[in-house]
């Protein structure tokens, strides 16, 4: 049998308690009262018992390219430099499908261009060049807490990226 969509299990409780109480509340009050008994602590983000991820420090985050902004996907846990490539590593609770196309407009805003996504409905890929170079892949994975995915970033570094696509001049 089909279970109905949980609303809020806790409501006959709180009602019962507020009738026994014999004394009339403001439906304020009484809404106030009811959607406390639904709420699952989390703010509507996460499963309860999955903790809210924390926000890499100021320092790693501005390792990342200029004009990239994760404000609208999710939060970034960690950033580092290495080789000529940055990767940044974040935490959302967006529908993957929206996630993808956040994270491609973001980084366009950045100054790379998009280059193909594909969507398999448990990850996805996003992939980006500049210039004529490959130059960086988003994955993005189910995170161990339920609606919550896992994003991997990896760019090249704005100055490890050619200024010109003209092909070298032999002379």
């Amino acid at each position: 049998m089909l279970q109905p969509l949980h609303v809020c299990r806790s409501v006959p409780r709180v009602t019962t308690m507020i009738e026994r109480g014999g004394r009339r509340l403001s439906s304020v009050a009484v809404l106030l009262v009811l959607l406390a008994g639904c709420s699952d602590g989390s703010g509507g983000e996460a499963k309860s018992g999955c903790p809210t991820p924390s926000a890499a420090p100021s320092a790693e985050t501005a390792l990342m390219p200029a004009g990239l902004s994760f404000d609208k996907i999710g939060t970034v846990t960690h950033v580092q430099s290495t080789a000529g490539h940055v990767t940044v590593q974040a935490v959302s609770n967006k529908p993957l499908d929206e996630l993808t196309v956040l994270i491609q407009d973001a980084v366009t805003a950045a100054g790379y261009r998009p280059s193909g996504m594909d969507n398999e409905g448990f990850e996805a890929e996003v992939f980006f060049t500049s210039g004529s170079l490959a130059a960086g892949q988003a994955l993005v994975r189910k995170a161990e807490c339920e609606g919550q995915w896992d994003i991997d970033l990896v760019l090249l570094e704005p100055g490890a990226v050619p200024s010109s696509t003209a092909p070298p001049t032999t002379t």
